[in-house]
């Protein structure tokens, strides 16, 4: 897919996007080298948007740089993907207890209610992945914590690559669904520590999928 003509968003947010999306689909493979060349021709932007995107994928911790390699989509271990969701689990359960708090607590409640109707109306639906993450995100958002969001941004977005792929398939779509729903009531229960424990083991669920997609 190439870049399209919109004033809305950027050229170097349509490679990022572009690119991101190639990534956590697997059409770009772990260690795949990039370079401008090859990413012009694939996307059609000139050398500096791309230049941009690049930068803020390596943030994201999607791709790689090596002085002697250059560019490469990130290869991720065992040992990485145990970092990952370890520290998205504690991200997360730090942004749900912030947004819980009795200012904030009817407006996440709220959000979450409308995220899950969504999500379980889209259970067929490409759209879906998108709102099994908004799942997650709406805790961060109400939470209203910048340097909390900008903290699990990068931890996120590797988590994405392995997520897509799982999520694909039906049974797993039903069971995060089913998990969300049982976190989302135990939150509307008011009972704070039954939720941090769903969600402990709905992310330690979510991780031995994970593993199987290395």
């Amino acid at each position: 897919m190439k870049i399209n003509d919109n004033d809305d968003i950027t050229v170097s947010q349509q490679v990022y996007s572009l690119i991101r999306d190639d990534i956590i689909n697997r059409r770009l493979g772990p260690g795949e080298k990039l370079t401008i060349k090859k990413l012009h021709e694939k996307y059609g932007a000139s050398s500096s948007p791309i230049r941009e995107a690049l930068f803020r994928l390596q943030q994201d911790g999607l791709i790689e740089y090596r002085s002697n390699a250059g560019m490469k989509v990130a290869v991720f271990t065992k040992e990485d993907l145990s970092e990952i969701y370890m520290l998205l689990t504690e991200f997360d359960i730090i942004a749900m207890k912030a947004s819980m708090t009795s200012s904030r607590k009817v407006g996440t409640l709220a959000t979450l209610a409308r995220s899950i109707q969504r999500s379980e109306e889209n259970l067929d639906t490409e759209a879906w992945n998108y709102y099994s993450d908004e799942f997650h995100m709406i805790f961060y958002s109400e939470a209203g914590n910048s340097r909390l969001t900008d903290a699990a941004r990068k931890i996120r977005a590797q988590s994405t690559v392995f997520s897509s792929s799982y999520e694909k398939e039906p049974a797993n779509r039903l069971e995060i669904f089913h998990q969300h729903q049982s976190i989302f009531n135990a939150l509307k229960a008011d009972d704070l520590d039954l939720a941090e424990k769903l969600l402990r083991s709905h992310i330690a669920a979510s991780y031995i999928k994970a593993l199987d997609t290395l």
